[in-house]
């Protein structure tokens, strides 16, 4: 731990989240496709914070620490949308839910978004310029995990990306 760098006061938390919330939604929405559950991920995500802020103002990168709280919600609640899916599709009540993804190139964040959860959460943050080191500590991992995650999304993101060119 370093010297208290974002403060532990109730301001300090303010600055943080004015920060810290818009590049959390903007990950999430990569990661989810849908910028309201980004969003409400994110609200939670940035909570957890607020409830130990004396705690995680005390860490080098609280940031990071928030990351990980939300992309690990993320996962999980990507893990539960599937198993909902399958429940739904076995009974024949399933439908095409009308997402609407505010990204740029929907073509590559829709291959982003089948990649597996690790692999889906390291290249995002490898997009927002995360280093290995930051990338390991969000997702808890070693960096030689991390840099491998991110060079297996990027193997399969150009295979998938060439699969539609051709």
């Amino acid at each position: 731990m370093t010297e208290d760098p974002v403060g532990s006061t109730p301001l300090a938390y303010d600055r943080f989240f004015a920060d810290a919330y818009p590049r959390l939604v903007r990950v999430l929405a990569a990661m989810t496709g849908r910028r309201a559950v980004a969003e409400e991920i994110a609200q939670e995500a940035m909570f957890s914070a607020y409830r130990r802020w004396e705690t995680v103002a005390t860490m080098e990168r609280p940031d990071l620490w928030v990351r990980r709280v939300a992309i690990n919600r993320a996962v999980s609640a990507h893990r539960r949308v599937i198993a909902e899916v399958a429940a739904l599709s076995r009974v024949g009540l399933w439908r095409d839910p009308d997402v609407v993804v505010e990204l740029r190139d929907e073509a590559l964040w829709a291959a982003v978004r089948q990649l597996p959860a690790r692999q889906r959460a390291a290249i995002v943050l490898s997009i927002e310029g995360h280093t290995a080191r930051e990338i390991a500590d969000v997702l808890g991992c070693g960096e030689e995990t991390a840099q491998t995650h991110v060079r297996r999304a990027r193997v399969r993101l150009a295979e998938v990306l060439r699969e539609e060119e051709g």
